[in-house]
């Protein structure tokens, strides 16, 4: 069976061919070929959506603009995830490091790595916060994703035009989602259940996810999984002020924290060349098994 995997990012300045270095590192554990590989690219909304205010300031028409409602409420969501990543920087000041004796979670890479299912909770490291002065850039359009349907639906259909065309197919799909591109994963594959039933995932892996930042703002905020997917990843690297554990509001099948990769951001780690704790030892071997 011929595998697709597919890429969608979190918040920043991505364009096409933004995976390239993505699927470099990756594929030196799964070894497929370049075809394999799709990516999804939503911030394009968001860059339509600044152009077409330019051009209202010019006298011409905007698709996309937030009410004024929805522009107080995208006022207010901001602030309230402002103050909780703001709160939960401090608590992570003053965490420990994970207790050694702590139970490993089964399969893992690393004798770091920490199964949810095992621990139900564990200590944090400090990690970087280089990028908190500026965590509105971090937080940015996705705000405006939250309180707009028609944002939302905007952002979902970049995902989903992606995704509709392997319904029935004999591809085995996995989805590597990062950041805030794994609530634009998990909205789509929700909305994707009624719209196209038969597509089928084999694989989730959310990285660094903000889900449960964002749980009580969603359309479903059951956090129950998607219809017709296989198995769910969720992937938290100590010290990852976005990301979290995902359990037990959400249903993921493996909940798991990993050191920090690297020297930058350990929001970002999961993606640096080399990191094989993720890369190699938890998705490409699952994708593979």
């Amino acid at each position: 069976m011929e595998h697709r995997v597919v890429w969608v990012h979190g918040i920043g300045d991505h364009r096409p061919g933004y995976s390239a270095p993505w699927e470099q590192s990756f594929n030196t554990h799964l070894a497929l070929p370049h075809e394999s590989y799709v990516e999804v690219v939503w911030e394009t909304v968001f860059d339509a959506a600044r152009r077409a205010m330019r051009e209202e300031r010019r006298g011409d028409r905007a698709p996309i603009r937030l009410s004024r409602r929805e522009q107080l409420a995208e006022a207010e969501v901001r602030e309230q995830l402002k103050a909780i990543l703001v709160a939960r920087a401090s608590a992570f000041g003053e965490a420990r490091p994970p207790d050694p004796t702590l139970r490993r979670g089964r399969g893992a890479a690393t004798r770091d790595t920490i199964e949810w299912s095992a621990v139900q909770r564990a200590s944090r490291q400090r990690g970087v916060f280089d990028w908190l002065p500026r965590v509105d850039e971090y937080i940015g359009d996705f705000t405006a994703y939250l309180v707009s349907p028609r944002v939302r639906a905007a952002v979902q259909e970049e995902a989903k035009k992606i995704l509709r065309p392997f319904a029935s197919s004999d591809f085995r799909i996995s989805i590597i989602a990062h950041s805030w591109g794994t609530v634009v994963a998990y909205d789509s594959l929700l909305d994707l259940e009624q719209e196209t039933p038969d597509l089928s995932v084999a694989h989730l892996f959310t990285l660094g996810s903000p889900l449960w930042l964002v749980r009580f703002l969603l359309e479903d905020p059951s956090g129950r999984k998607p219809d017709r997917l296989g198995a769910w990843m969720n992937i938290d690297a100590r010290g990852d002020l976005i990301g979290s554990w995902l359990s037990p509001a959400f249903e993921v099948d493996r909940d798991l924290q990993v050191p920090s990769f690297g020297d930058g951001d350990p929001h970002g780690s999961y993606l640096v060349a080399g990191n094989d704790a993720v890369q190699r030892d938890l998705i490409a071997s699952t994708i593979l098994a």
